[in-house]
């Protein structure tokens, strides 16, 4: 596969709203509207060599749908070190532009929602997997994300060189009431602390159920106990 993506830069237009009328030569057109500009962006030098992948839901591009666009969207798959959202078009391989609120839903039950949002003082914006959504009382988010680790060279000559390597770094947890997100704590007096939460029933839960703050199952359990109160 090619090893270079192409960055679209909008001008009024959102990708996905016609993405259906990419045409074989892969150029991606409107309607009636002149062709949208790229420009060519390396990822990896023709030399250079990565172990690993940036994909953590795997190489393929899979179907999704995004609420609110049309069906026919392309196949896409998450680069967990840019934080991109990738499609083909011919052999080349582009990111779509990112939209705050756009909910991407693939077709194995993945959810991401890319966001605008401060977190721990520091303005963010990219994709969030959405673990339990409610506008209403409480979100939990998951941000995944994949880091380049540089390699070493051989200290004796007769092994060989590592390469540049991709490793994943930790989950982190978030949640979210109102606009307000919170990094998940690691224990029950931290969570309380956190959120300036008060709750005799909460506290009940998180003992009869033996919640484990390291645990992803545990913590949507938790958060969607909560939006029941």
């Amino acid at each position: 596969m090619n090893k270079f993506k192409m960055v679209l830069l909008f001008v009024g237009f959102s990708l996905f709203s016609f993405a259906q009328n990419a045409n074989i030569s892969g150029n991606i057109s409107t309607n009636n509207v002149q062709r949208l500009p790229f420009e060519e962006r390396k990822l990896i030098g023709d030399t250079e060599v990565r172990e690993g992948s940036p994909y953590l839901n795997g190489d393929d591009f899979k179907k999704v749908n995004i609420p609110g666009y049309s069906s026919n969207v392309p196949d896409l798959r998450y680069n967990a070190f840019s934080d991109e959202m990738e499609f083909l078009n011919g052999k080349d391989t582009y990111s779509a532009n990112k939209e705050n609120g756009q909910i991407i839903k693939f077709i194995d039950g993945k959810i991401y929602e890319c966001l605008n949002y401060n977190l721990e003082g520091k303005d963010k914006f990219g994709y969030l997997v959405q673990l339990v959504h409610n506008p209403e009382k409480y979100s939990l988010y998951k941000r995944e994300k994949v880091e380049l680790l540089k390699g070493e060279k051989s200290p004796n000559g007769i092994t060989k060189d590592r390469n540049d390597y991709y490793a994943k770094e930790k989950d982190i947890y978030i949640i979210r009431k109102n606009e307000t997100f919170t990094k998940m704590a690691k224990n029950k007096k931290g969570f309380f602390s956190d959120l300036s939460l008060k709750s005799d029933e909460v506290e009940k839960f998180i003992k009869e159920k033996q919640i484990n703050f390291k645990s992803e199952a545990d913590l949507i359990k938790l958060v969607t106990y909560m939006n029941t109160l």
